[in-house]
């Protein structure tokens, strides 16, 4: 009884003690009034990390966050490449609308290739590395026979004319999405990293990969070939390469590209016109840096407004490609870039969660090479506009104005998206998602009148 007793009386001081109350022995009503809100934010908190939690867990999140910020990406590419196009086709005499409209249907087409890609199974893309990257090979070599090689741009002679269209596209943007697939694909390969044969590495994947930035660099394209780089040096890191043999490529890389660099004119103008850019001619070389950073300046906070560009009426070169981050800053201020900037660091991080969900190392791997590829590219392209790296004419991913790059880069984020729809968990969601529906819409079509003939025969 004596226990009993002690324990029913601890029971009832307990909450005294956790509880400041007055002076006086029972709680009073003011007391409960002010304990009350920290006992209201408990719960609210608690909530949260519930919900924080459910959402973390849930399997289909990747998804849709990929889905959603690429879409966002992509209107605001959609507008801003408008705006700055319709300058170009007036000067060239043409109908700005009808002009846009043809450009339009590169972006349908992107959609289309987006969806189809996410659509597939992920064997199917392990299966044919191979294919995309000998495909892509092909497609490349065709810009140096005579016929098919289209117009350089920028001293970039990657260009493939497509006899009876009129339209051109660049090979090696797609060699970029097959580049991926096919490191995917090898450096996942159990039988390659059994046997650690260092010559079978080199002739199986070491090999593929020079052959690939060696036409790429044929055609004087120093910065897709920078993004190829970076892509492969990033699926390198993800597939778990030993430190030193990774450092010993990177060191070999930077030579390359200093190389590369050196053996250029028009290179080394670029990159000594950036290095002295306090005596930079702003009407010679410097011009297109000096009227970017005009642009951004004129932007302000918000912006001069959609469409209010002054720097793209013929002003700031290449104001729909290399150029658009520019455009952005005029038009919609520092809030739309940082807007911008926000929706890519989301993309990184979904990017992220899907390697880390992903039950296959192939996978993995491949998600890993398009966050070096996109977001190599987004640097390069950014750090040229603000003036942190010399310009080398690499657009802006969903952004810029571009058929080849917005078609391969739709095409990587519809793979994420397939791999995103594969994770462990998905397939039984979206199975559970689409029961409602089925018995829905089996409702609906049970309780329809029957027609006059099934009365009669039923009669």
């Amino acid at each position: 009884m004596a226990r009993s007793i002690s324990g029913d009386t601890a029971a009832q001081t307990r909450p005294a003690k956790l509880i400041a109350f007055p002076s006086s022995s029972a709680p009073t009503n003011s007391a409960k009034t002010d304990s009350a809100p920290p006992l209201e934010k408990t719960e609210k908190s608690s909530r949260l990390e519930d919900f924080l939690a459910e959402m973390k867990n849930q399997p289909v999140l990747s998804y849709y966050l990929l889905l959603v910020t690429t879409l966002l990406l992509f209107i605001i590419g959609l507008i801003l490449v408008f705006s700055a196009s319709t300058i170009a086709a007036l000067d060239n005499n043409a109908d700005p609308f009808l002009s846009f409209g043809k450009r339009s249907l590169i972006y349908v087409a992107s959609l289309v290739v987006m969806f189809v890609a996410s659509r597939l199974k992920p064997r199917f893309y392990k299966r044919l590395a191979w294919v995309f990257l000998i495909a892509s090979w092909v497609l490349q070599t065709l810009v140096f026979l005579p016929g098919f090689h289209g117009a350089a741009a920028g001293g970039n002679t990657n260009w493939l004319v497509i006899p009876g269209t009129g339209f051109s596209i660049q090979p090696s943007e797609f060699m970029k999405l097959a580049l991926v697939v096919f490191l995917g694909r090898m450096l996942s390969d159990p039988d390659l990293r059994r046997a650690g044969d260092k010559k079978q590495w080199f002739i199986m994947v070491g090999l593929p990969v020079l052959a690939s930035l060696g036409l790429v660099m044929a055609g004087r394209d120093l910065g897709t070939a920078m993004v190829m780089a970076s892509l492969i040096l990033v699926a390198l890191f993800v597939a778990g390469i030993p430190m030193r043999y990774f450092l010993g490529i990177v060191l070999v890389g930077a030579f390359g590209a200093a190389v590369a660099v050196m053996s250029s004119p028009n290179r080394r103008r670029r990159v000594f016109g950036f290095m002295d850019a306090s005596t930079t001619d702003p009407t010679g070389i410097g011009y297109q840096r000096q009227h970017g950073l005009w642009s951004l300046a004129t932007g302000g906070l918000t912006g001069v407004g959609p469409g209010a560009s002054r720097e793209k009426w013929s002003y700031l070169p290449e104001a729909d490609t290399d150029y658009i981050f520019a455009i952005l800053g005029e038009e919609f201020g520092l809030m739309g870039t940082f807007l911008v900037l926000g929706l890519f660091a989301v993309l990184c991080l979904t990017f992220i969660r899907i390697m880390q969900r992903s039950g296959s190392e192939f996978q993995t791997i491949v998600v890993g090479g398009i966050i070096g590829w996109i977001f190599s590219q987004t640097l390069i392209n950014i750090g040229a506009v603000v003036g942190l790296l010399p310009i080398i004419g690499v657009p802006l991913p969903l952004i810029s104005s571009g058929g080849s790059s917005l078609l391969s880069i739709m095409g990587a984020v519809g793979l994420a998206l397939c791999f995103a729809r594969h994770e462990p968990g998905a397939q039984a969601a979206w199975q559970a998602r689409r029961r409602p529906l089925k018995r829905s819409l089996a409702v609906l079509s049970s309780s329809r009148p029957s027609t006059p003939k099934t009365r009669k025969k039923n009669r």
